[in-house]
């Protein structure tokens, strides 16, 4: 008898165990939602708690004075560094925030804009002229796309109030590749045999097919990550050939900054969370981890294949301690915004 009730004890608290063991290990991805900063505003409307975002209608303003500087002032695209958004906004999400139960520092609330931080431009409609213009310019966008549309407009609405203001005025051609490579190269080369003044490529697939179409018109990028990866420009200071333009690239620095201030504490450590076959988000990533390391902040790398890993990411990332996750501005991660929001919060 004593032998049977103390098997029968062992037995119990040995099922009590393993029923404890899995529920924390079935709950582990559901349970203490960690604060999140997306590399961009879009993604950080969905999952995270603040960030501090580029304005790609800011980056077409830049472009569109840097096509002026060259049309109207006689600059050179080899000397001409490549530009980042002047103006990042710091934007931040009370209501994911309030999902995850986290309380945002005032010092980061007072410092927040309402995410419309876009350079006032008014668009000069006389100076656009639709053939027979002083300047002929060659518009190459990848696809429609928000951040694209809005590059294209940022750069036009600002080219039209340079050439106002010098008593010019410009022919825009405004083509769409709808997202094919062929596409790209077609118009590129059509630009090329119609010897525009200047062509304006937006998205790195589009600016690489007008660079390698022409090395005597000047080209300008935009929506590129990695100008210099891409094999657009020999250094972002110094360009080098007819090629310069605007990166996209986030202010990884900022954002990793503001993680920090985000948790009041110097003690961190940052869960770094990107697909590891995107060349962009590993680009973002490296800095993302220098950026840590001169701030004196632990770091965790978890790359996923696709969004079928995003629940055990999330479960290694809690079990390694870490106390928010920083994502780059990362294409699956971005399609998939909001899966990443259900496994944080535990839907």
């Amino acid at each position: 008898m004593k032998l049977k009730k103390v098997l029968s004890l062992t037995l119990a608290a040995m099922l009590m165990l393993s029923g404890l063991a899995l529920t924390a290990c079935s709950g582990s991805s559901k349970s203490n939602p960690f604060p999140i900063v997306c590399g961009e505003t879009g993604m950080n409307d969905v999952a995270g708690v603040a960030t501090y975002g580029v304005s790609y209608y800011n980056l077409g303003v830049k472009a569109g004075d840097m096509a002026a500087d060259i049309l109207l002032n006689g600059a050179t695209p080899a000397a001409t560094p490549v530009s980042l958004d002047p103006n990042p906004a710091l934007v931040v999400n009370n209501t994911v925030a309030s999902e995850i139960g986290f309380t945002i520092p005032d010092s980061v609330k007072s410092n927040a804009t309402d995410g419309s931080a876009d350079i006032a431009v008014t668009r000069v409609d006389s100076a656009i002229a639709a053939d027979g213009g002083d300047y002929t310019v060659g518009v190459l966008q990848l696809m429609q796309h928000v951040a694209l549309d809005l590059t294209n407009k940022g750069f036009v609405d600002q080219l039209s109030v340079r050439m106002d203001a010098a008593g010019k005025t410009v022919t825009i051609l405004d083509e769409n590749a709808a997202g094919d490579q062929a596409n790209n190269i077609t118009i590129a080369e059509t630009f090329v045999n119609k010897n525009v003044d200047l062509i304006y490529a937006i998205a790195t697939s589009s600016a690489q097919a007008a660079a390698s179409s022409t090395t005597t018109i000047p080209v300008i990028f935009n929506a590129v990550t990695d100008p210099v990866g891409a094999g657009l420009v020999a250094s972002l200071e110094a360009p080098g050939a007819n090629v310069t333009g605007v990166s996209d690239i986030n202010p990884v620095a900022k954002q990793i900054d503001l993680i920090g201030e985000l948790l009041g504490k110097e003690d961190i450590t940052v869960g770094l969370l990107y697909t590891s076959a995107e060349t962009n988000s590993i680009y973002q990533i490296e800095q993302a981890k220098a950026e840590c390391d001169a701030k004196g902040y632990k770091y965790v790398e978890k790359g996923i294949g696709d969004m079928n890993d995003i629940e055990a990411a999330f479960v290694s990332l809690r079990n390694a301690g870490v106390d928010a996750v920083y994502i780059p501005t990362d294409n699956v991660l971005a399609n998939g915004i909001a899966n990443v929001h259900a496994v944080n919060i535990g839907k």
